[in-house]
């Protein structure tokens, strides 16, 4: 990250310009590193100017996160960084005050020094949050199960989306006048309406999430802080490794239940297809005459998968499939006794 003769990071005015040099290596802008962080809205690109000066007041590890991955940084400028963030006394230097000095006040003579910990705590804050976003979705999750949600359907996304907001809206307005609550879940719920989701679902996420806030908050777990040294390791992660979402819990179902499925398929397969190639090899067929025939085993088993046993459907689809290839290495009775033999077999295994 930094080579003898760059500023060690033992002070700010060492440790905040090695982020300009980051960007300059990655040929980005500070606009462009400003759209990419999404942070400082239009003035995106002055709060940017500000971090590399040293300038920003109590930058968040998440700032600076965001900025090292938006210029493409290794994992070992972050880790590099992150190590120095939290070990410097962070005070910024002094900058000349603009305009007329109001009357009564002192002048500026830079920005209050940063406590000494205040990084660390402030890195466990944002890991806090994290680690509540994990119990939400794990909760989540479990109700909209219960409420019959499609998995990762588009219905389902905005239900947990609505789960999240009324969450986050307990948790910011826990010092604030209940009327602001109420408004702002009273927009939080219109929002979802908008949304097509149905009264009843709502109103069962509403009391699931106001119940858990409302437990967690008696039990003192709201404002629980993380080690720091488990806070720095989560907030290393990218945003999409810190905690499984309720889609991503879907689609691992998903593939589990593929998975499982598919292992029993091959279970039920296996004694058919050991059966058909003892039928093969009786007739006398070895070798590649042996595999002439083991494509129409496969076959078989997928008809008898995909239709009902005695259907027109199935029958029309046999006769389709044996007179469809006619060669003279292929014996039309045999095909026949190969699938008198496969149908049934894969229909007392399913």
């Amino acid at each position: 990250m930094a080579d003898g003769s760059e500023p060690s990071p033992a002070s700010l005015a060492g440790l905040f310009p090695i982020l300009r040099q980051i960007r300059i290596r990655a040929g980005l802008t500070q606009k462009q590193v400003a759209q990419a962080t999404g942070a400082g809205g239009r003035h995106g690109r002055k709060l940017i100017a500000r971090l590399e000066a040293g300038h920003a007041p109590n930058p968040s590890a998440r700032l600076v996160l965001d900025y090292l991955r938006a210029c493409g940084a290794t994992s070992t400028d972050i880790q590099e960084f992150l190590d120095g963030y939290l070990s410097v006394r962070l005070s910024a230097p002094e900058r000349p005050q603009r305009g007329p000095r109001r009357k009564g006040t002192v002048p500026a003579r830079g920005l209050s020094p940063k406590p000494e910990d205040a990084a660390t705590i402030a890195l466990r804050k944002e890991a806090a949050w994290w680690n509540l976003r994990k119990v939400i979705e794990i909760v989540l999750h479990r109700e909209l199960n219960g409420l019959g949600a499609s998995p990762m359907s588009k219905e389902r996304k905005h239900a947990a989306d609505f789960g999240r907001k009324v969450f986050r809206i307990l948790y910011q307005t826990r010092q604030t006048r209940p009327a602001l609550r109420e408004r702002r879940l009273g927009r939080c719920r219109a929002w979802a309406e908008r949304k097509a989701l149905p009264r009843e679902a709502l109103d069962h996420l509403l009391r699931t999430m106001t119940a858990l806030f409302d437990d967690m908050a008696a039990r003192d777990e709201l404002d629980w802080l993380p080690p720091a040294d488990d806070a720095k390791h989560l907030m290393l992660l990218r945003p999409k490794h810190r905690l499984a979402t309720d889609y991503d819990m879907c689609r691992d179902e998903y593939l589990e239940r593929m998975a499982r499925e598919q292992e029993a398929r091959e279970a039920a397969r296996k004694p058919v297809i050991e059966a058909a190639m003892n039928l093969l090899k009786s007739a006398g067929l070895s070798g590649s005459a042996l595999g002439n025939y083991t494509i129409f085993i496969t076959a078989f088993l997928n008809v008898a998968e995909s239709t009902q046993p005695g259907s027109p459907q199935r029958a029309q689809r046999i006769e389709e499939m044996i007179h469809a290839i006619e060669r003279p290495y292929l014996d039309q009775s045999l095909l026949h006794r190969l699938a008198e033999l496969v149908l049934p077999l894969r229909d007392g295994r399913a």
